[in-house]
């Protein structure tokens, strides 16, 4: 008898422009893309990743979801079965912050609720961040997000701890 590693589907979702691809290609190739192309539709990763303090590992399945609205409808299918969803907001992009809770209701309607982290990316960016960390607990709270972080996809900051955070709340709810 074979013992297959057990896998958790994750969705990443946000804004055009915020830099999902970008955090995913920084968590899966430990590399800065600049110029990366927009997704149209989806793009699909796998990587298998240890739980920290235990001996198991679990595959993660990332679904890098298209941001641009009119890509609304596709998304819907995605959702059915994701285990984790990563929201992404710009920090120097007010509208990007704001429109967390659409991606959550969007997310909710298609998935109820699952585990999820709040990221804000381009934290390299110190002179032109706009949202403050008050703003960003009441959204964490709002949403009920088991962490908020700051990224930068550019230096690859805080990139993993999102990705394990994630991963120790599937683990914990679905395992």
């Amino acid at each position: 008898m074979s013992l297959r590693t057990p896998y958790f589907k994750i969705c990443i979702v946000g804004d055009y422009g915020v830099g999902k691809s970008t955090l995913l290609h920084q968590f899966l190739e430990k590399r800065f893309l600049s110029n990366v192309e927009s997704t149209i539709g989806s793009n699909f990763f796998v990587k298998n990743v240890k739980i920290p303090n235990t001996n198991s590992y679990v595959t993660l399945q990332i679904w890098d979801l298209a941001g641009q609205e009119h890509f609304k409808w596709v998304r819907r299918a995605f959702y059915i079965g994701a285990k984790g969803i990563v929201y992404v907001f710009d920090l120097t992009r007010k509208e990007s912050f704001d429109h967390i809770t659409n991606w959550k209701e969007e997310v909710t309607n298609a998935a109820g609720f699952i585990p999820n982290v709040l990221v804000g990316n381009k934290s390299d960016l110190n002179e032109n961040l706009i949202i403050s960390l008050e703003e960003t607990n009441f959204l964490k709270q709002n949403i009920g997000s088991c962490s908020f972080d700051k990224t930068s996809a550019k230096l690859g900051t805080g990139v993993d701890d999102i990705f394990t955070k994630l991963t120790l709340e599937m683990n914990k709810k679905f395992r």
